[in-house]
């Protein structure tokens, strides 16, 4: 047995300032300026009788094994730092059973890799956007040993070796199932893997976008059902175009389109665009050969896309773009319940706001660009990375990849079969043939660093100023921001130029 004794978490960092919930991946912002409302709870299916017997801490079988083997950490408390955010699940740990299904999935989970390692896991919240953990690594304090940060903060901790690359963390095997593959594929750098996320980041579920369609207007209106479509390979942008078409009406006959018409599509500008050009099959930022990322939108395929996007949304007063401090805007959520609007875009997150919705919903990913393209693809807007910092060495930094390994497979076994089947599936989802979607759509989840890191220098600053001019003029944008991108991404660390 190995046996690693380490000195016990030294103190807890005192109460911050309250949370800014999560709307730029690079700026403070979110849902408004009002008072943050309070976090979420952890679970979120209805709870029934609290449970009396102590949660079983075994890995529930079938279940996908580490292969670890045997650690004995003697006691020793594991700071796992976390920020608080509305907008993901962002603890790390459940403090009790509370008979919520998801909380007591992650209670049992936590519970399993303390008991079998002889350790402690202690939450430590920071403020979001808080320099706090930061300064903590900065100062040497190697009392810390995970940290949760969002995705631009990433690669700036690699560039000042703040971190310890995910590549070179002992013991975490990247091959299993329980790391995303598809998601660390996109967000590797000239071959490396300066982070990677795993089933224990939730936020890879909660910040999955997918469209959410009015079934009540399929045979209202004659339409092709989506589920058919998506199964059959022709869920296609030009195919979603034209129920588009169909629906949209002026109802009140006023002559003015406005939110008492009936729409095809309604969603935040900033976010109706990157949910497309990702679903077809392009991306902001490609990587060459060499695994190097650049700029891609003067490449053919993006400008096709573009092109076809402008179409869909802007063309004969099919798209209602509501721009609000909620990625989610609740005006959307709420035109999509009053039969207003046949497609929304949704993160999983908020896909309980629609759960009190009179009329069915079925969920869909996004239409690829034509029926010749071979897979779905589903973005993931941002994600938050659990990293180890450059203070943990020796048995220590093994201890961290250690836990990194433990958490995520028993995540992977416990806590999102809970997410997925319980929460999404048994409360959200009303059909099977919903529940069939979320397995393509979470299968295909891709990340384009043009939308989540660089998401205020790209996204949401030159594209969405161009989107919301509907024009297609893709060459001048390059032109004038081109350069500054470029130069961004060649200071990356193993990136020559």
């Amino acid at each position: 047995m190995k046996k690693m004794t380490l000195r016990p978490l030294a103190l807890l960092l005192s109460a911050l300032m309250a949370a800014v919930p999560l709307s730029s991946c690079s700026s403070a912002g979110g849902n408004g300026d009002t008072e943050p409302s309070a976090p979420a709870e952890i679970g979120t299916a209805e709870p029934h009788a609290a449970e009396t017997a102590p949660p079983e801490t075994e890995a529930p079988e079938p279940g996908v094994r580490d292969d670890l083997g045997e650690y004995d950490f003697g006691g020793a408390d594991f700071g796992a730092m976390t920020f608080e955010n509305q907008n993901f699940h962002y603890r790390v740990r459940a403090d009790e059973m509370t008979g919520t299904s998801l909380n007591d999935a992650m209670y049992g989970a936590t519970a399993a890799v303390e008991d079998r390692f002889g350790i402690r896991i202690a939450e430590i919240l920071y403020a979001d956007f808080s320099s706090t953990p930061r300064v903590t690594v900065e100062a040497g304090d190697a009392s810390v040993d995970l940290i949760r940060i969002r995705c631009p903060d990433a690669t700036t901790w690699w560039s000042n070796n703040l971190l310890v690359t995910a590549d070179n963390v002992p013991v975490i095997d990247m091959e299993k199932p329980y790391w995303d593959k598809t998601v660390n594929e996109s967000l590797s750098i000239a071959g490396q893997h300066y982070i990677a996320m795993s089933s224990f980041d939730l936020c890879t579920y909660d910040l999955t976008f997918a469209l959410m369609f009015n079934k009540a207007f399929i045979p209202d209106y004659g339409l092709d059902s989506p589920y058919d479509l998506v199964r059959s390979g022709d869920w296609t942008m030009d195919r979603m175009n034209d129920m588009m078409k169909t629906v949209s009406a002026d109802t009140d006959g006023n002559g003015i389109r406005d939110r008492e018409d009936r729409w095809g599509y309604t969603s935040h500008p900033k976010m109706a665009a990157p949910g497309f050009w990702i679903g077809a099959g392009a991306l902001s930022v490609e990587k060459d050969e060499n695994d190097v990322p650049h700029l891609s939108i003067g490449s053919e395929k993006f400008v096709a896309v573009w092109e076809k996007l402008i179409d869909l949304c802007w063309a004969e007063d099919k798209y209602l773009p509501i721009d609000a401090s909620a990625d989610i805007p609740p005006e959307s959520i709420k035109l999509f319940s009053e039969n207003k609007a046949l497609f929304m875009d949704m993160s999983f997150f908020f896909a309980e706001e629609l759960r009190t919705m009179e009329s069915d919903f079925g969920i869909v990913p996004y239409p690829k660009f034509d029926s010749s393209q071979e897979h779905y693809a589903a973005r993931l807007c941002y994600y938050m990375p659990t990293v180890v910092p450059v203070t943990k060495t020796g048995e220590e930094l093994e201890r961290c990849g250690v836990m990194l390994e433990a958490l995520a497979a028993q995540y992977f076994n416990r806590v999102v079969p809970a997410y997925y089947d319980v929460v999404l599936q048994n409360k959200v989802a009303r059909d099977e043939e919903s529940q069939g979607m979320l397995d393509i759509i979470f299968a295909s989840r891709v990340i384009d660093i043009g939308d989540s890191t660089l998401c205020g220098q790209l996204r949401d600053g030159p594209l969405r100023s161009l989107f919301e001019k509907k024009s297609t003029d893709l060459a001048s944008l390059e032109k004038t921001n081109g350069k500054v991108i470029n130069k961004t991404l060649s200071k990356l660390p193993g990136v020559e130029g």
